[in-house]
């Protein structure tokens, strides 16, 4: 779900910075992601920093949902929009609003059959895409980094979720650059809805509205879901609101994966630091690195001003990031 809500916006960001080279930016997140997927033990002292960081990451994508939504929904008043949906996902989160697991499964059939028949019709009809090839290989690391965040589950059993989840990123990325061209696609605020355009799918963009209201919903839902056992909903919510208002979709995607990236560089260097042969840990430090390197110097920045927030905000709390999270309502 997590997936189908950011790519509504990580396939034009990708496009803008690696053109063609945007599936190869899919396959350097998802090689990071299976990296960083398993727990590794941390040196206990520094708990209180990766326990931040990970609440961090969960957190980070919130904005870009909301976002998202605005862009989508309600576009002359997207800021506005953003912060309303992050506030009413707060409060449904504050009173165990949850959606169950066979709700979760239907979501997911739905976004499948509606992505299924996007893919159909871009592949029906002629393309007529733009002059240029946009830009090289070397952006791929950039589409990389904005789709990371999107694709990372620090869980020890991810491979078959996450190599459907590669798949699926591909062939959407692929498609949209197969009717669009990255030019075009680059240059698109909506960059599914521009999709419909062009393959003369107005009459159901209705539909995609509703897909967006799904996806989104459901992923903040469940990225506060993943919270419980840290802060309280209303001080996450609070500052996603934030982050909402201040930031476009783009921005807040940027946001998101420096956070992601900055994570699991910390938590792979703590790996190693403990004197532990683990080759995943090697290669997912040296992939955050050369990712980061990609991104402006601003979200780096940011980066790490919101990992030290939160870091501060749960010792003041005293939540360990090895303590028992909070229990949650049965699905």
């Amino acid at each position: 779900m997590r997936l189908g809500a950011g790519l509504l916006i990580a396939v034009a960001a990708g496009a803008a910075a690696a053109g063609w080279w945007l599936p190869a930016g899919v396959a350097l997140a998802g090689i990071l992601a299976w990296c960083a997927a398993r727990p590794a033990p941390v040196p206990e002292r520094a708990e209180p920093l990766v326990g931040g960081a990970r609440y961090a990451v969960r957190l980070a994508v919130v904005p870009v949902y909301a976002s998202v939504f605005g862009a989508y929904l309600v576009p002359g008043h997207r800021a506005f929009a953003a912060v309303a949906f992050v506030l009413v996902v707060t409060v449904a989160s504050t009173f165990g609003v949850a959606l169950p697991r066979f709700l979760r499964a239907w979501v997911l059939g739905i976004l499948l059959v509606v992505g299924a028949g996007l893919i159909a019709l871009c592949l029906a009809i002629s393309p007529e895409r733009g002059t240029g090839g946009g830009p090289g290989a070397t952006g791929m690391f950039a589409a990389g980094a904005a789709l990371f965040p999107l694709l990372y589950r620090r869980e020890a059993k991810v491979n078959w979720w996450l190599a459907g989840s590669v798949g699926a990123a591909l062939v959407v990325c692929g498609v949209a650059l197969y009717q669009l061209g990255p030019v075009r696609l680059g240059l698109s605020g909506v960059p599914l809805r521009d999709l419909l355009a062009a393959v003369d799918g107005q009459p159901i963009e209705p539909l995609l509205a509703g897909v967006a209201v799904i996806a989104t919903v459901s992923a903040a839902l469940g990225a506060f879901r993943e919270t419980r056992g840290d802060l309280p909903p209303v001080a996450g919510g609070l500052a996603a609101a934030v982050g909402a208002a201040l930031l476009d979709p783009v921005r807040a995607l940027l946001l998101a994966a420096a956070i992601a990236l900055a994570e699991v560089l910390i938590s792979s260097l703590l790996t190693l630091s403990m004197r532990r042969r683990d080759v995943r840990a090697v290669l997912g430090a040296a992939f955050a690195i050369t990712l980061l390197a990609w991104l402006p110097p601003l979200y780096l920045l940011l980066a790490v001003a919101v990992i030290a927030v939160a870091v501060v905000a749960r010792r003041s709390t005293g939540t360990r990031a090895g303590s028992a999270p909070r229990p949650r309502p049965p699905e």
